[in-house]
């Protein structure tokens, strides 16, 4: 990302500080940054799955700055997110829980990943539906939405990179009941470029097998870890 001058003008405006905020409402109307906004933008070069962008916005004070980025080519009109990642539970009778978890090479960190398993939506597809296609294509298992005592099974559309892109995400709770017939032997659907290994690994202690797959150098995504550190303040 980079910001230049090219304006100015506006009120004078305090930078930074410290917001508590008790009601979300209110949020908005309290931080400066909420002046903000994009009034320009140009596709540089773009390819069949991303685009490259130049944008011009407002500061809080008034003055144009630029910022690069990229962002995906592929998501629809209407459309809730780009991808969805899912956090899947397996279930069996007599054993403790466990979740699925993909290795897979990633060019761009010219090693190996440790990821949930995740997809973009086709179309307007619903994020649970992309979700359950996503979770049979790449592990072989077939699932259903969990809606438990927490709600909702699929989070909003999270940001996975926004200094960089505006790609989103929504993160999808889903249970693999282990002793159904249709799981007893999974096989993958992967596509000719998908090289993907399915981990099974335990639920609980999570954060400490990320940290054994880090160590013997594989990347472990951020939302994962971020995911499992909450996991075991709760445990």
């Amino acid at each position: 990302s980079s910001s230049s001058g090219g304006g100015g003008g506006g009120e004078e405006v305090v930078r930074g500080g410290i917001v508590f905020v008790d009601d979300a409402s209110k949020m908005a109307d309290d931080l400066c940054s909420s002046r903000s906004k994009v009034i320009g933008e140009e596709v540089g070069y773009s390819t069949r799955w991303l685009a490259f962008k130049h944008l011009t916005y407002v500061d809080p004070t008034g003055k144009e700055r630029k910022w690069d980025m990229v962002g995906r080519a592929t998501r629809a009109e209407g459309a809730t997110a780009d991808a969805v990642c899912i956090f899947a539970t397996l279930k069996k009778a007599g054993e403790e829980d466990t979740i699925l978890l993909v290795r897979q090479f990633r060019p761009p960190m010219r090693g190996e990943t440790i990821e949930l398993p995740a997809g973009l939506i086709d179309g307007t597809e619903a994020p649970e539906s992309a979700a359950l296609r996503e979770l049979k294509e790449e592990t072989g298992f077939v699932g259903t939405i969990s809606n438990g005592v927490h709600g909702s099974g699929v989070t909003p559309p999270l940001p996975l990179s926004p200094g960089l892109s505006n790609e989103t995400v929504q993160l999808v709770r889903v249970d693999v009941d282990l002793d159904a017939p249709e799981n007893a032997n999974p096989v993958q659907e992967l596509e000719g470029s998908e090289f993907i290994t399915v981990l099974r690994v335990p639920k609980r202690g999570l954060r400490a097998q990320l940290d054994s797959l880090a160590g013997r150098g594989y990347h472990v995504f951020a939302g994962l870890y971020t995911l499992a550190l909450g996991m075991e303040l709760n445990e």
